[in-house]
C-alpha cells in the first residue's frame, strides 16, 4: 500500500491565510470617512481571504478598497444600507482560488444577520468550500441573535466544508445565559457539526482584563469539515493602534473605565467611530 510522503501531501493541499476585521463604521454614524491607514493594515496582512464587517461605503470607500486590494483580489460587498444595517465585504485571492458564486441575505427582517457568502474552489486541489462572514446584530435581544446564528447554520447544513467568521456580539466570556452567550454559540454550533475557534483575551474593550470572565471575545471562526490539524488560530491582533496614538490613547485597550455618575451608572471612554475598535481575527487553514 502506497503512503504519501510529507512532500507529496504538500502538493495535494493548499494553505490559506484568512482574516476578519470589524472596522467600526456603524452606518456612518460619525459622518466622517474611515482612516486611509485601514487600507495599509489590510494590504500588509496579505491574507488570501479578507472579511470586513461594519463596512460603510462612504466617500472614500473606493479609495480604501483600491489601496487595500490589488489586482490579485476580487471583492464582494453587500448592500444593506437601505435596510438600516451595516455592510460586509469579502476579498478573495484569485491566484489561489476560483469563485463559484457569491450570495447574501438582505437583513430587512428579524433573524437575518449581516451576511455574505462566497463559495470557492482551490486552484491547486480542486476542493470546494464555503466562506461566510456575518455580523450578529447588537441592537436586538438574545433570542433574535440566536435566530441569526441558526439561520447561518441552516443555510449550510448540507455543505461539507464551511468557514464562518464574524462579530457575534455575544457579551463577556463569563456571562451565562440560556439564550445567547458564548457557551450557547458553542452548543448551537455543535448541533450543526461546527467547531468554534476563539483566541484568548478580548477582541473589544480592554485587551486582557485581570479576570478572564470579563474578557469580551466577540469575533470567532466557526469550522465545519476541517480537521484540527488543518487549522491554526492566531492571537487577536491589535497592532494597528500604532497608526494613531491620539485615538488609541490607552495603548492596546479600546475602552477605559472612568468611574460612576451620580446615579452610580458606569462611565466609559471608548475609541470613536470611524476608527476600528475590534482586534483583527486571523488564522490559517489547509484546504
Amino acid at each position: 500500500m502506497r503512503v504519501d510522503s510529507i512532500d507529496e501531501r504538500e502538493n495535494l493541499v493548499m494553505e490559506l491565510k484568512i482574516m476578519e476585521w470589524n472596522i467600526n463604521q456603524r452606518m456612518n454614524y460619525s459622518g466622517k470617512n474611515m482612516p486611509d491607514w485601514i487600507a495599509d493594515v489590510i494590504a500588509n496582512e496579505a491574507a488570501d481571504i479578507i472579511a470586513l464587517t461594519e463596512v460603510y461605503k462612504g466617500n472614500n470607500w473606493e479609495k480604501v478598497k483600491t489601496a487595500a486590494f490589488n489586482s490579485n483580489y476580487v471583492v464582494f460587498e453587500t448592500s444593506n444600507s437601505s435596510a438600516g444595517q451595516n455592510d460586509v465585504a469579502i476579498a478573495i485571492n484569485i491566484n489561489k482560488l476560483n469563485v463559484i458564486y457569491a450570495k447574501t441575505y438582505y437583513p430587512s427582517i428579524q433573524g437575518i444577520p449581516d451576511y455574505l457568502e462566497v463559495k470557492c474552489k482551490s486552484k491547486k486541489t480542486d476542493k470546494e468550500f464555503i466562506f461566510i462572514c456575518i455580523r450578529i446584530h447588537a441592537s436586538v435581544g438574545g433570542s433574535i441573535r440566536r435566530q441569526e446564528l441558526k439561520h447561518t447554520m441552516s443555510v449550510v447544513e448540507n455543505e461539507d466544508t464551511v468557514i464562518v467568521c464574524g462579530d457575534f456580539n455575544n457579551y463577556r466570556r463569563g456571562y451565562v445565559d440560556g439564550t445567547w452567550c458564548l457557551n450557547e454559540i458553542s452548543k448551537i454550533c455543535e448541533k450543526y457539526n461546527f467547531v468554534v475557534k476563539t483566541p484568548e483575551g478580548s477582541s473589544i474593550y480592554e485587551e486582557n482584563p485581570s479576570d478572564t470572565n470579563y474578557e469580551f471575545p466577540e469575533d470567532h471562526f466557526l469550522l465545519k469539515g476541517i480537521e484540527e490539524k488543518d487549522f491554526s488560530l492566531s492571537p487577536y491582533d491589535r497592532n494597528f493602534m500604532e497608526n494613531d496614538k491620539t485615538i488609541y490613547r490607552w495603548n492596546r485597550d479600546f475602552q477605559v473605565y472612568l468611574g460612576n455618575d451620580k446615579s452610580r451608572k458606569s462611565i466609559y471612554d471608548s475609541v470613536p467611530t470611524p476608527f476600528p475598535d475590534h482586534a483583527i481575527l486571523k488564522g490559517k487553514v489547509v484546504i
